[in-house]
C-alpha cells in the first residue's frame, strides 16, 4: 500500500510538472508573437548591451527562430520556474521507475545526492546543448557559403544589383540553408530603411564566422571602390572552399596521432601476450618443476 501510494504522488507530479511547463511555454510564444507586432529596437538594444559577453547571443536568437528545441532550450535558461518543474520531472520519474523496477535500495542519502546530480544538470546542460547548437549551425552556415556566393555572382553577372540579388537569395536559398534565409531577410529589411552597407554590417555582426566577415568585407570593398564585384566574389568562394578543404586535411593527418593510443592499447598489448605468453609459462613451468 505504501508503495502503491508512492506511485501515485510520483505520477501526479510528473502530471502537474509537465501541464504547468506545456501552458508556460504556451504563454511565452504568445507573449512573444504579440510583441513581435509592437516591435521595439531599443529594447533589443539594451538586451545586447545586457548581455554583451556571450559571443553568438545575436546568432542564437536568430537560430532560434528555425529550430523549436533551440528557442526552447533559450528561454529555459532564463524561466527559473521552468527548471524548477523540470527537476520535479526529472526526480518523480527517477523515483517511479525505481519503485516500479526495484532497481535501487533507496535511502534520504542516496535521493538527497540524486536530488542534487538533477539539478546540478538542469542547471548546466541546457547551456551546453544551446552553444554546441549554434555552433553546428554556424559551422553549416560556413559549409554553404560558397554555394550562397556563386548564386549571387551569377545573379550579379546576369544584371542584378547587390540589392535585389539579396532580396531573391532571402527567397529562394530556404532549401540550402534556413539560417542564412533569415539573416538575409533581416538584412533586406535593413537595407529597405538605411541603405546596403548598413545591412552589410547587420550581417557581419549578428554572425560570428570567418568566412560571412570575409564575404562581407569583399561586398563593402567592392562597393567602396567601383571594382568588379562578380570577380571578387567567385575568387572569394574559391578561398573559402580552400581554405575548408586546408581544414579537412589537418584533421585528416591529425588523425594519425590521435590513434596511437588506441592502437597501442588494442594491437600492441594483444601481440605482446601472444609473443611473451609462451615463454613466459615456460619460466613459470620451469621454476614450479625445480
Amino acid at each position: 500500500m505504501n508503495s502503491f501510494l508512492h506511485i501515485l504522488i510520483s505520477i501526479i507530479l510528473i502530471y502537474i510538472s509537465c501541464s504547468n511547463l506545456r501552458i508556460l511555454y504556451y504563454l511565452y510564444q504568445r507573449k512573444e508573437k504579440i510583441s513581435s507586432i509592437f516591435y521595439d529596437e531599443s529594447n533589443e538594444k539594451k538586451v545586447l548591451k545586457k548581455s554583451s559577453n556571450q559571443k553568438n547571443l545575436a546568432f542564437e536568437k536568430i537560430a532560434a527562430k528555425n529550430s523549436l528545441s533551440l528557442d526552447f532550450m533559450r528561454r529555459f535558461q532564463e524561466k527559473n520556474s521552468w527548471k524548477v518543474y523540470s527537476v520535479i520531472i526529472v526526480f518523480s520519474s527517477f523515483y517511479l521507475i525505481n519503485q516500479i523496477f526495484s532497481l535501487f535500495v533507496l535511502n534520504s542519502n542516496i535521493l538527497l545526492i540524486v536530488l542534487l546530480v538533477i539539478i546540478i544538470m538542469v542547471i548546466l546542460l541546457p547551456d551546453r546543448l544551446v552553444k554546441r547548437q549554434t555552433e553546428r549551425r554556424i559551422k553549416r552556415i560556413s559549409q554553404d557559403l560558397p554555394l550562397i556566393i556563386d548564386m549571387m555572382a551569377i545573379m550579379i553577372k546576369s544584371g542584378m544589383t547587390i540589392e535585389n540579388s539579396f532580396r531573391y537569395l532571402s527567397t529562394r536559398v530556404k532549401p540550402i540553408n534556413k539560417d542564412v534565409s533569415v539573416i538575409l531577410e533581416r538584412a533586406c529589411l535593413m537595407m529597405d530603411v538605411n541603405g546596403i552597407e548598413p545591412s552589410i554590417d547587420l550581417i557581419q555582426r549578428e554572425v560570428p564566422c570567418k568566412e560571412i566577415r570575409m564575404f562581407c568585407i569583399t561586398l563593402r570593398r567592392s562597393i567602396s571602390y567601383g571594382s568588379s564585384i562578380y570577380d571578387a566574389l567567385l575568387e572569394l568562394s574559391s578561398e573559402i572552399r580552400e581554405i575548408q578543404k586546408l581544414t579537412i586535411e589537418e584533421k585528416i593527418s591529425a588523425l594519425a596521432a590521435k590513434m596511437t593510443l588506441p592502437m597501442m592499447g588494442f594491437f600492441l598489448v594483444p601481440v605482446l601476450i601472444i609473443v611473451a605468453g609462451p615463454v613466459i609459462m615456460n619460466i613459470v613451468s620451469t621454476f614450479s618443476n625445480m
